[in-house]
């Protein structure tokens, strides 16, 4: 730890008040704003001044939240650390809000204006450090790389006859209904599963949807058009301002900028076709943007425990050690991945430091192991085993995914049916390939250099770890059941290898090149960021699509247009809470998505093959009651099955077979090339 007490007492900087702005600060705010209000208006192709006032606020919101933080750990910090933990504490404080009060997200905003205006007052004032140019420039840069890589979610459709193409990824409109469902008062309890109607609502890291709800409320902006202009690409301006703040942290502003261009500049080994398709940084952090959150925040973790660990301040350690564990809000793949190398860390560094640590942190190791099975309970699907048995049946799913790309020979050998230890060298050797990218040869280099130097620090055993870990979950992991979530387990987390690898290794590459002439090699540095701020302009289209065979099944999904306004009109009627349901079962969710109302029975394919406990549960007597209504040839059962479905808003289909009575099959409420909306409840008008 001495060589980051030294390296990181060059990068000290001029102090103010915790309440105060300097005029790069203010500068940044602006320019987030500025970007935040671009983004949600291409998005949603309009503008909105009431969105363009929440996001003028926002910014100082996060910021004041974080300078909070901050005072009370008495820690002195920066413009990127406070803004991090700020957002950290707001979308913790929105997803306990959904879970624990029934009460509008209005009452919560203003809670939250009241606080960070107020309660800074009662605290001493604290030092942050002034931002600098180059602060600044980590904020633009961060923000216009976001810009870049959402690309397709910033502009998320495309005009084509009768329909509208919607490029970003399919599980948006899952996102979507997310934020749907907490745009009322009820908890999210009350609410329970929004796609079939009955079955409690599933534990879920629902942390980073807390923003794009309050934008959605106060905007009036559609959930859709949230998630992809907002809540995706802001995390992605997170991951690059936490890059940025790690390197600060560890060294200096230099090595700050080298770990942002590492992680946000830099086109991992998947966009330039040497990686396998699933193993795609940047797509799968944009198809899956909760992980962008959870890199962020475990970044920011490790950020405290590092500072903890100079300082000999144990608050920071179990400070940073707590925004470990909520990362679990966020991310529960880079949770599992990250925490333990974060709590391993805080154990080893907590002073006054003694062997006797080691031994707690192998108990606390086993008794984690031990506890695993008890957590599989939270869980939707089969459990999440610790046995050795999954890596077979991994390596296949690979196999068969690399199928028509230009990495298929690679993994042929994985689906050839010999037992697979035989062949653990190669997986071994792609593994390191595809978590690691550039970086696969760079962050060795690093590791040869200073232990030939004899100079090898801490943030190359927090790299190593990382990857050993990593390499833990990818092979010791077992599979049960038909659940993706072991897959989920073994593959998601290499992102956050990646990221923190990639910024470790880039900002010790620097400080190593720039040790004798730091001011050049910082010029240096600027002028290459700006040359490859067009590596995101240019890759970052076309990013949302997947390159193994079938992904295009779920991404650039044509929708009808006529479904589409299908949509919008239940989304135009009242109440709020009035079950909507798609005559096909609304499989991707769009009617769920789009209109943002619950359904009575959606998705069943997924769900009969991803949960243990819903095929359990009497869901085929709910698809009965469906069945009778859709069969219904007269009124009195048609209302006995409305009364016992609870449906307001069906949604009919061109060509669905109707056999309702022709005085209410004649009298929809509203249509669209083929496409019908009923209200079903005024069948009760018809005696």
């Amino acid at each position: 730890m001495g060589e980051i007490e030294q390296l990181t007492k060059r990068a000290e900087q001029k102090q103010q008040p915790a309440h105060g702005f300097d005029t790069c600060g203010l500068l940044a705010c602006v320019a987030i704003s500025a970007f935040l209000s671009v983004w949600i208006t291409l998005a949603s192709g309009s503008f909105s001044p009431r969105s363009v006032v929440f996001l003028a606020v926002l910014p100082w919101l996060l910021l004041r939240a974080g300078g909070i933080v901050t005072a009370v750990l008495r820690l002195p910090s920066f413009f990127a650390l406070d803004f991090l933990l700020g957002v950290a504490v707001v979308c913790v404080a929105g997803m306990a809000w959904k879970v624990f009060v029934p009460l509008s997200l209005w009452l919560l905003l203003i809670v939250l204006l009241v606080a960070v205006a107020g309660i800074p007052k009662l605290l001493p004032h604290r030092p942050r450090g002034r931002l600098s140019a180059l602060g600044l420039l980590s904020v633009i840069v961060s923000l216009v790389a976001a810009t870049g890589w959402s690309q397709d979610l910033i502009l998320p459709t495309k005009t084509v006859k009768d329909a509208i193409v919607f490029k970003p990824w399919s599980d948006f409109f899952l996102h979507a209904t997310i934020v749907a469902r907490s745009l009322g008062s009820e908890t999210l309890a009350q609410v329970g599963n929004y796609e079939w109607k009955g079955f409690p609502a599933i534990f879920y890291h629902y942390g980073s949807y807390s923003l794009p709800s309050c934008l959605a409320k106060v905007g009036h902006v559609r959930a859709y058009e949230t998630v992809v202009g907002f809540w995706a690409p802001f995390g992605s301006f997170l991951t690059g301002l936490a890059s940025y703040a790690l390197g600060r942290a560890m060294w200096n502003q230099g090595a700050g900028l080298a770990a942002l261009m590492a992680t946000s500049l830099i086109p991992d080994a998947w966009l330039l076709n040497l990686a396998h398709p699933a193993y795609g940084y940047y797509w799968l952090q944009h198809v899956s943007p909760a992980g962008l959150y959870g890199v962020a925040f475990a970044g920011t973790a490790l950020i405290l425990i590092i500072k903890g660990a100079r300082e000999r301040r144990r608050v920071w350690i179990a400070s940073g050690a707590v925004v470990g564990g909520l990362v679990s809000l966020f991310k529960v793949q880079v949770f599992a991945a990250a925490f333990p190398l974060l709590f391993s860390f805080a154990v080893v560094v907590w002073p006054p430091r003694r062997r006797w640590q080691w031994l707690v942190l192998a108990g606390c190791a086993a008794a984690g192991i031990g506890l695993l099975p008890l957590t599989n309970r939270f869980y939707v699907g089969p459990s999440v085993r610790l046995d050795f048995s999954g890596s077979d049946w991994y390596w296949k799913i690979l196999a068969n995914l690399a199928r028509g790309t230009r990495v298929e020979r690679w993994y042929q050998v994985f689906s050839a049916g010999q037992p697979f230890p035989s062949h653990l060298a190669e997986a071994f050797g792609l593994l390191w390939v595809n978590a690691l990218g550039v970086f696969a040869v760079v962050a060795p280099i690093v590791w040869l250099f200073t232990a030939w130097r004899k100079t090898w620090r801490v943030s190359e055993g927090i790299s190593v770890a990382a990857i050993v870990i990593l390499f833990l979950m990818a092979f010791c992991l077992g599979r049960n059941g038909t659940s993706d979530n072991a897959y989920e387990f073994m593959q998601h987390p290499f992102v956050w290898v990646y990221w923190l690898v990639g910024s470790l290794a880039a900002g010790r590459l620097f400080l190593m090149v720039a040790e004798d002439r730091p001011r050049l090699w910082t010029r240096a540095m600027v002028v290459s960021i700006i040359a490859l701020i067009w590596v995101p302009l240019y890759y970052g289209s076309g990013l949302q699509r997947g390159r193994w065979a079938g992904a295009d099944e779920f991404s650039s999904l044509r929708v009808d247009r006529g479904l589409i306004d299908c949509a919008h009109y239940i989304r135009s009627q009242l109440p709020a809470n009035a079950v909507a349901q798609d005559s096909h079962l609304d499989q991707v969710l769009i009617l769920a998505g789009l209109a943002e109302r619950p359904s009575f029975a959606a998705r069943l394919d997924v769900w009969t093959s991803a949960s243990k406990a819903f095929r359990e549960s009497p869901y085929q007597e709910q698809l009965r009651k469906l069945e009778s209504l859709q069969q219904a040839t007269n009124i009195p059962d048609l209302q006995r099955s409305v009364r016992e479905t609870g449906i307001r808003w069906y949604v009919v289909h061109p060509g669905d077979p109707n056999v309702w009575p022709a005085e209410f099959r004649d009298r929809s409420s509203f249509e669209s090339d083929g496409y019908a909306v009923y209200d079903i409840q005024r069948c009760f008008d018809l005696h």
